[in-house]
């Protein structure tokens, strides 16, 4: 079979087998990626100073930030915000999300009526990963979804409503303890006149109840006397009735005395007038003892009679004395007990009168703080409605607004790779440089008679074969350094550092591509490198999050040439000149050394064989008959 049949038939199963084999190894890598989004790394950063509201610390920032972190939609990173910007830089995180300072202040401020809302500012960087920012840009859609969407607009609507409804019934409530506050002021004032006036009731109830003391002595010693004048008035009449009749018996005495002497002297008298004796002093006397005898039979019997009508009197007066002093004894009595049921009553009026007078006293103090606790009432009150917000419809609407979606998203990617932006140029320049490298040993091929040789030395003898692929790696330097500083609008630290580290790049690709055509032929070694770079693609990081490849990609990232090419081109792209930069130029300079030493190694064990052959060394293919007509 010709050498052009070979590669006809091996092209043809390159042009089968690669596909397939691409469209595998894809499934295999990024099966149902979703699963795996919790692996990426990526920083938090709280700045929130915190706020008060209604007396109370609001500290969001941090509520959020636990929350995230116990939620691990990604490999949340609490750390500052220099180490969330360094580590967007050198590609630990894949992107950063910073709380700002003033993130629970802006929640607080929807109670205001001119609420803004808080932001959540996340910084993507496409030179990580060019899968990466639309993956991260849907989980903080999640994030902001869980952070803001706790509740409806409409609820939070009526909730504002209500607030204006709560407004005005304090506004109401106010006025009614204002009102409250001005009656119990009134009722503080009589309460005080009523207190002062129970003191001088007490005080005149205490006077009277000693007054009414001295009373119970008065009537007790006037219905002493009184029953003892009416002892009195009862002796003084009976012994009047003796009087009377003892005069009785005189009167019928001096009544029989005066007939007696009647009818003695009287003959007498008239034989002596009749004698002519009237002028007789004996006849005189007998006129007299007559006379005598008939006035006192008169006085003593004759109730006309002065001594017997006036003992008669005195008998009859000395009884109605009697009688109206027993009437004045027994109302004395009266008198005496009315007058201690009077002092009892007082007594217990006293006492009661000192009781109203200290309850008042009580009632004045409690009025007191009644009218204090009203006004202050009134005073709460009128505050409280005041703080209470006051929304018109539009500051109701937009504060529903923000309080129904209170967190927005602030992005910005410092290194876009859409458009062909920056950030697409670590992964395409890092693949593009080891692809030419590849495709420039499988075109440019080195001289394959011995006699071609121009070194006997076989280190500069193959050294020399690299000169046509490095100018070719030089000229894809300079237009990729070009290009990513023109077309990507790339703006690095140093344009010669990143033109360097292309080169370097460029350099390792030639290096690795030569030794796959050294060791397995033109053809093969081509068809491997291509192999290689697709694994690499997968695994190198820059296109697919490599948190998120298969277990075996991870394990082979740090092993792969591509991985260190493009960390040292994103480094330079940024400025970022600490140990990782470093790390990937050595590790590319050991390749690039590593190769070539190989590359040299292989080709002097099989200079005989290049010398028989008078072609590259590759591997021992067998020749398949192809059946004729």
């Amino acid at each position: 079979m010709s050498r052009r049949t070979h590669l006809t038939r091996t092209a043809l199963a390159a042009l089968v087998i690669a596909p397939l084999a691409l469209l595998g190894f894809y499934m295999w890598a990024l099966w149902n990626p979703g699963d795996t989004v919790s692996r990426l790394p990526v920083a938090i950063v709280n700045a929130d100073a915190g706020a008060d509201l209604d007396g109370s610390r609001l500290t969001a920032g941090a509520d959020v930030t636990a929350a995230l972190v116990e939620g691990g939609d990604v490999n949340w990173h609490e750390v500052s915000l220099d180490e969330a910007r360094d580590g967007v830089d050198d590609g630990r995180y894949y992107f950063s999300v910073v709380i700002p300072e003033d993130f629970s202040r802006d929640i607080a401020s929807a109670a205001s009526g001119a609420g803004e809302k808080a932001r959540l500012e996340v910084v993507y960087n496409d030179h990580n990963s060019l899968v990466a920012t639309p993956v991260g840009e849907s989980v903080m859609a999640q994030v902001r979804s869980a952070v803001s969407e706790t509740i409806g607009e409409q609820s939070v609507d009526q909730v504002l409503l209500g607030l204006v409804d709560v407004g005005k019934g304090l506004s109401e409530a106010a006025t009614g303890a204002q009102q409250l506050n001005d009656g119990t002021g009134e009722a503080l004032a009589g309460t005080t006149e009523l207190a002062a006036g129970s003191a001088e009731l007490a005080a005149g109830l205490d006077e009277a109840y000693a007054g009414s003391i001295e009373l119970v002595d008065g009537t007790g010693q006037l219905a002493a006397g009184a029953g003892e004048a009416a002892a009195g008035s009862g002796e003084l009449s009976a012994g009047l009735g003796q009087l009377v009749a003892g005069t009785d018996e005189l009167g019928a005495g001096a009544t029989q005395i005066s007939e007696v002497i009647d009818t003695v002297v009287g003959p007498l008298v008239d034989a002596a007038v009749a004698a002519g004796l009237s002028g007789d002093e004996t006849l005189a006397q007998l006129q007299q003892l007559r006379d005598g005898a008939r006035q006192i039979a008169y006085e003593l019997s004759d109730p006309n009679a002065d001594y017997r009508g006036g003992l008669e009197s005195a008998a009859a007066g000395a009884a109605e004395l009697n009688t109206g002093l027993g009437q004045l004894s027994d109302g004395a009595n009266q008198l005496d007990a009315g007058a201690r049921e009077l002092s009892t009553g007082l007594g217990q009026l006293d006492e009661g009168a000192g009781q109203l007078r200290d309850g008042l006293g009580q009632l004045q103090d409690g009025v007191g703080q009644l009218d204090a606790g009203s006004a202050e009432l009134a005073t709460g009150l009128a505050d409280g409605a005041k703080q209470v917000p006051q929304f018109t419809d539009t500051e109701r609407a937009a504060t529903a607004g923000v309080i129904s979606s209170p967190v927005t998203v602030s992005a910005n990617n410092v290194a876009p790779a859409v458009g062909f932006g920056p950030g697409v140029i670590p992964a395409l320049m890092s693949v593009l440089l080891f692809l030419i490298g590849i495709l420039t040993w499988f075109v440019v091929r080195p001289p394959r008679r011995p006699h071609d040789r121009v070194h006997e030395s076989i280190v500069r003898e193959g050294l020399r074969r690299y000169r046509v692929p490095a100018a070719v790696t030089v000229a894809a330097a300079a237009l990729m350094a070009v290009l990513s500083m023109t077309v990507a609008d790339a703006e690095p630290p140093s344009a010669l550092a990143l033109f360097a580290v292309l080169l370097l790049v460029g350099a390792a690709a030639i290096a690795t591509a030569r030794l796959f055509t050294v060791v397995f032929g033109a053809v093969n070694g081509t068809f491997v490198g291509l192999g290689a770079l697709m694994i690499q693609v997968f695994a190198f990081g820059a296109v697919f999050p490599i948190e998120q490849m298969p277990a075996p990609l991870r394990l082979l990232h740090n092993l792969m040439p591509l991985t260190y090419a493009r960390n040292a081109i994103r480094m330079s792209l940024v400025g970022y000149w600490g140990p990782r930069f470093w790390l990937a130029i050595a590790v590319l300079v050991a390749l690039v050394a590593g190769s070539v030493a190989l590359t040299i190694w292989w080709r002097s064990r099989h200079r005989d064989d290049d010398s028989d052959m008078g072609q590259e060394p590759g591997p021992v293919t067998e020749r398949i008959p192809v059946p004729t007509g």
